[in-house]
């Protein structure tokens, strides 16, 4: 296990996979503006909440549902 821990990595992953991301427009600990930039660097498929950082927790359906597009 240690040595998979210690492995270097080459590239990031996102830049050639599939990439979801929640942003959370109503976050107090990572700025919403910050979340979406990060999404749109990382190309990636975003979907916008009006929640706290916890979207997973009060918005679980429409997580769960990015969470299933991602797995396909």
């Amino acid at each position: 296990m240690g040595a998979r821990l210690s492995a270097k990595v080459s590239e990031a992953a996102w830049r050639e996979k599939p990439t979801f991301m929640v942003v959370a427009t109503k976050d107090q600990i990572i700025p919403p503006q910050l979340e979406k930039d990060q999404a749109k660097a990382a190309n990636a498929k975003a979907i916008e909440i009006p929640s706290s950082h916890v979207a997973m927790l009060s918005h679980a359906e429409e997580v769960s549902d990015l969470i299933i597009q991602a797995a396909k």
